[in-house]
């Protein structure tokens, strides 16, 4: 029996979590599992069949974050030593560097998960820091996992990266997803979809979500579909602002903020289109999950992960300014990441998002046909499948 440990910050909401959940439940019985939480009073959220290794509480000030960080390298280098561990695979930045500097005789695996290039500029102090780490620590591992090709060359390109990088998709349990999106309504769920065109997005209420050019969009659809609603499932800090803007516009009462669902599947199956308005992305697990549900998607063309998943052709260096259909949804031109929260004018690639919602819901011979392709596509990335691949490295 080999002895794993799956390294992350916490086990809360989130892709990564729901990622090493996948991966945990899908290996087959010749592992023996732990978790190694980094925020050891975090609550557990997903399932898992491990014994569960608390490192230490999280710091607040940048001073406490710097010592809390050289604690935990520390513990969780005690921890290896302790349980021998024979493969430590960990998730995100920040439980990559403890993994890979903490490294004893375990197999060290590390996986990101957003394009690093991008979201490091989102984090100020800690995000330049994390772009020194990461030219110097990154080509230590013994495997280096991407979760997209794009993220791939984003490491070679950016971060001058050498060794193993390897390209495995985020794993899914589509048949549970299916399950769950056949679950019913309650009444009062029910008479939110009543006579309505529904539009859904699921995510996080932050920046890189991008929702004011979602609903900036349905704003400007309602002259045309009166009926049309958007449902938002997700929390975060841009939600007062998002909230605000949808009174400035008057669609308060055509834009549903949902909140965290422990279901959404079945929110997204009652939906007729899925959109994706993101400024960046890793890999959108949603998308897979809205495909499991038989619901077509509208994307933006964004770094990275929706291309690689619409677009059969995978043509990750192809840029466009109109709109695009596919067999498995359509993308529309990324956004520039300006935040505008107020009724001007929509800008040229809002107004693609708009049009590309229009058509779909138009043409009915171009949704159906796209509708039909969703779930087969969904069952590639199949935790069966994708595990294999992760058992590969670990062996």
């Amino acid at each position: 029996m080999k002895k794993i440990a799956f390294l992350l910050p916490d086990f809360q909401e989130g892709g990564m979590p729901k990622v090493a959940s996948n991966i945990m439940s899908g290996l087959n019985s010749d592992y023996i599992q732990y978790l190694i939480l980094l925020d050891g009073e975090s609550e557990v959220r997903y399932v898992h069949n491990s014994e569960i290794l608390p490192v230490c509480p999280k710091g607040q000030s940048k001073l406490q974050k710097i010592k809390v960080f050289l604690k935990r390298i520390k513990i969780v280098k005690q921890l290896k030593k302790k349980h021998n561990f024979d493969v430590v695979v960990s998730f995100g930045v920040a439980a990559n560097i403890v993994n890979i500097v903490s490294k004893c005789n375990d197999s060290t695996i590390c996986t990101e998960h957003n394009v690093k290039s991008i979201e490091n500029k989102t984090w100020g102090f800690f995000g330049k820091v994390y772009d020194v780490l990461i030219k110097l620590l990154y080509s230590k591992p013994n495997h280096l996992v991407a979760i997209s090709n794009v993220m791939k060359e984003d490491f070679i390109q950016n971060y001058n990266i050498k060794g193993n990088i390897d390209v495995i998709y985020n794993p899914h349990k589509v048949n549970e997803i299916i399950e769950h999106s056949n679950e019913l309504l309650t009444n009062e769920e029910e008479e939110l979809f009543r006579n309505k065109i529904t539009l859904v997005n699921v995510g996080r209420l932050t920046y890189a979500k991008g929702h004011w050019h979602l609903i900036r969009a349905l704003a400007d659809l309602k002259k045309e579909i009166p009926n049309i609603q958007l449902l938002i499932l997700g929390q975060g800090e841009m939600e007062g602002d998002l909230r605000k803007l949808t009174e400035d516009l008057k669609v308060q009462d055509s834009v549903h903020f949902l909140g965290f669902q422990s279901n959404p599947y079945k929110f997204i199956k009652q939906s007729d289109v899925f959109v994706m308005s993101s400024l960046y992305e890793g890999f959108p697990n949603v998308l897979i999950e809205s495909l499991a549900c038989e619901t077509p998607i509208i994307s933006t063309d964004c770094k990275s992960g929706p291309r690689e998943i619409i677009d059969k052709e995978k043509n990750i260096h192809k840029k466009i300014s109109e709109y695009e259909i596919h067999d498995y949804g359509i993308l529309t031109p990324k956004f520039d990441g300006k935040v505008t929260l107020n009724n001007s004018d929509l800008t040229e690639n809002e107004k693609q998002l708009k049009l590309a919602i229009l058509e779909l819901m138009q043409d009915k011979e171009l949704y159906d046909k796209i509708k039909s392709n969703c779930r087969s596509k969904s069952f590639e990335y199949d935790v069966q499948n994708m595990v294999k691949k992760y058992e590969k490295i670990f062996d």
